[in-house]
């Protein structure tokens, strides 16, 4: 069964005569002439015929001199084919072709050299990595992509040592290129390297590494990343640093607080505000008793940024710093997001009633209609026919009455345990005070069902 997919593919290029089936059995039992066979089925047009050749040379006529007979046909191929052929000597993984791939990459064809680039993937040795280094950071698009890919499939033994050696001697954007490689192949021995060039005096080598440790980084690599966010001196650098630790704080909470906590005795405003935002990501007890006390920095970016973390709080333990921030604070920023916050922990969610004593106090603390319309909104979900207390003021609000009115509405559709008497009464004064047609109606038969 060897080669009877050779034979099938004989079989389509339609050799109809006799003499050729004669052929195409004997080539089941001889190598050579199956490799004759298969190069010719190169010259042929159709594509998939192509392709089926491409399998056999990737599976099947195994040997290095099967190999040199490939490799000689390329320089007499069209461009297209010999990309196929390139790959497909890679896939085949007889380091008997290296030496010829290596050749293709200074065909005038970009293609071709893309494909020469990705079959060194599985044979490039250790001298292949400079030179894969090089077109990773300066050929084309297609050129680098191929590189890299070919950098990270590197097979040879103790390759990861052999790309830390030539990350040292390479110019910046090879660097980065080889940095991460690193990342990609998981090398995380070395992982002290990589924290070298956190410090690079090139910004393109620094992205990299910050890069590679978002992959890499485990607990022990969580002080680096910290004086990486520190220490940076553009916008993006610093973006990158947060994410990477924000991705460590996602994989290891707890054991990465300290850090962060440490490093926010000495760090920067604007390094503050990205390690308060990895403590928010962290989210325990500790971490919110840290964003709090930065409410007190001397710096305003700071503290903006430790209110808008405490109003997205999801656990209900920042309400007291909610309130206690409304109390003492005259920004109407600061007030409109803590009555944001008590609004969003109040609202009734699958599984959990509306709570309304965080309502209230929302709606005790909203001095602008908007918010109070939040409130309502929140409200009208409630399904609680204590709500109706809450509600009812406002229907004597000009700029709230239809929103009133259809919270009002909401909530008597919905319980079945309440009041009558009381249901009765702000049904009749959402009719009396509504203009909403809809909501009008919807409570009449309200009060025609009671």
């Amino acid at each position: 069964m060897k080669h009877f997919a050779i034979v099938l593919l004989a079989g389509f290029i339609g050799l109809a005569a006799g003499c050729w089936a004669d052929r195409i059995w004997a080539a089941a039992g001889a190598d050579e002439e199956a490799v004759d066979l298969i190069l010719s089925l190169l010259g042929e047009e159709d594509r998939d015929m192509r392709a089926l050749a491409f399998q056999q040379i990737r599976e099947e006529v195994p040997g290095a001199a099967a190999t040199k007979k490939f490799v000689a046909a390329l320089p007499k191929l069209p461009p297209e084919v010999q990309a196929g052929l390139l790959e497909a000597l890679g896939d085949r993984g007889d380091p008997t072709a290296r030496p010829a791939i290596v050749a293709m990459l200074e065909s005038k064809e970009s293609a071709v050299r893309a494909s020469a680039l990705r079959a060194l993937g599985p044979l490039g040795t250790a001298e292949e990595v400079p030179l894969l280094a090089r077109w990773a950071a300066e050929g084309s698009e297609a050129e680098k992509k191929a590189a890299r890919q070919s950098l990270i499939r590197l097979r040879a033994e103790g390759m990861n040592k052999v790309i830390v050696a030539a990350m040292e001697k390479a110019p910046p954007a090879q660097r980065a290129a080889l940095i991460a490689a690193l990342a990609g192949r998981n090398a995380t021995e070395a992982l002290p390297a990589i924290i070298h060039h956190l410090q690079d005096d090139d910004g393109v080598a620094r992205l990299a590494a910050i890069g590679a440790l978002r992959a890499l980084a485990g607990p022990n690599e969580a002080d680096a990343l910290v004086a990486a966010i520190c220490r940076a001196k553009e916008t993006a650098e610093q973006h990158a640093a947060e994410l990477a630790l924000l991705s460590l704080a996602s994989r290891q909470r707890e054991k990465i607080a300290g850090s962060v906590t440490q490093g926010l005795k000495t760090a920067p405003p604007q390094a503050k505000a990205s390690l308060l935002r990895v403590l928010a990501r962290i989210g325990n007890a500790e971490a919110l008793e840290t964003i709090v006390q930065c409410l007190k920095d001397q710096e305003q970016s700071v503290r903006d940024e430790a209110v808008r973390l405490l109003a997205v709080w999801p656990d209900p333990a920042v309400v007291p710093h909610l309130l206690a921030l409304a109390g003492k604070s005259d920004n109407l920023r600061d007030q409109v997001l803590v009555v944001r916050a008590l609004v969003q922990l109040g609202s009734p969610l699958k599984g959990k009633p509306a709570d309304l004593q965080l309502l209230s106090e929302a709606l005790r603390l909203a001095k602008r209609p908007q918010e109070k319309r939040l409130v309502l909104g929140a409200l009208g979900l409630a399904a609680d026919p204590k709500a109706l207390s809450l509600i009812a003021p406002l229907l004597d609000q000009a700029e709230l009455v239809e929103e009133a009115a259809l919270a009002a509405v909401q909530v008597a559709e919905t319980v079945k345990q309440a009041d009558k008497g009381e249901v009765r009464a702000v049904l009749e004064r959402v009719v009396q005070k509504s203009n909403n047609a809809e909501v009008v109606e919807r409570a009449k038969k309200l009060l025609a069902s009671q």
